[in-house]
């Protein structure tokens, strides 16, 4: 029998060991996130007044986005023309006209308001997902599942419904003004600076995502 050369040896471990990495590459799984790391939110956060937006002032109301801003005031930038940032008249554009609020998404959407202005100042996070708990400055306490499902949450008088999700490395939260209505808070962790970014903002299903101007809220950790 004739003995095969060390070339043609090497030549058949080189494929064979080429197949098996093809073959272990189509049994990987591959998920939407991919290489982004979900942080873990848990810990003391005091609010950062002095590079936040005002809670003070906080009004998500239709024809809000069409106030001029002041520096360290509420708001920070127009989406668009006649926007938030004092362009244009203050005139409701069509699209105003048709993000006009119910009596109910007004009461929902003030209570939401209020919680903001009244019981943002601290935010003791308990994160062990899916589960995400918020115990705010006034003592109340808000429990999210981030796996999408449906959260009801009890605020002065309203009883306001929310789901929360994962986008990336981020965590989103929607309340539920109504069908159209939702009022968005988007969570994001800085590890490099030890920050939590809260952004909020309402959006109405009948005209352009980010409706009005966003309210951004950032907290230092104080206590993990």
């Amino acid at each position: 029998m004739r003995t095969p050369s060390p070339a043609a040896l090497i030549l058949s471990v080189g494929f064979i060991v080429a197949a098996a990495f093809r073959l272990g590459a189509q049994t990987v799984p591959v998920t939407a996130d991919s290489g982004e790391a979900r942080p873990d939110f848990s810990g003391r956060w005091s609010l950062d007044r002095s590079i936040s937006n005002d809670a003070s002032k906080a009004s998500f109301e239709p024809g809000q986005e069409n106030r001029s801003a002041r520096p360290g005031g509420f708001g920070g930038g127009s989406r668009r023309r006649g926007g938030f940032g004092g362009l244009g008249g203050g005139r409701p554009d069509s699209r105003d006209t048709a993000a006009a609020s119910t009596p109910d998404e007004r009461a929902r959407l003030q209570a939401l308001t209020d919680w903001l202005k009244s019981a943002s100042a601290l935010l003791v996070i308990s994160h062990h997902d899916p589960s995400f708990v918020i115990n705010d400055a006034q003592n109340q306490t808000q429990f999210f599942k981030t796996d999408g499902s449906l959260d009801d949450h009890q605020l002065g008088a309203v009883m306001v419904s929310s789901t929360t999700h994962w986008e990336g490395p981020r965590l989103v939260t929607s309340y539920t003004l109504s069908s159209r209505q939702q009022l968005v808070c988007t969570y994001t962790v800085l590890p490099a600076t030890k920050q939590l970014v809260l952004r909020v903002r309402r959006d109405v299903t009948e005209v352009q995502r980010g409706t009005g101007p966003e309210l951004k809220l950032v907290y230092s950790l104080i206590a993990s």
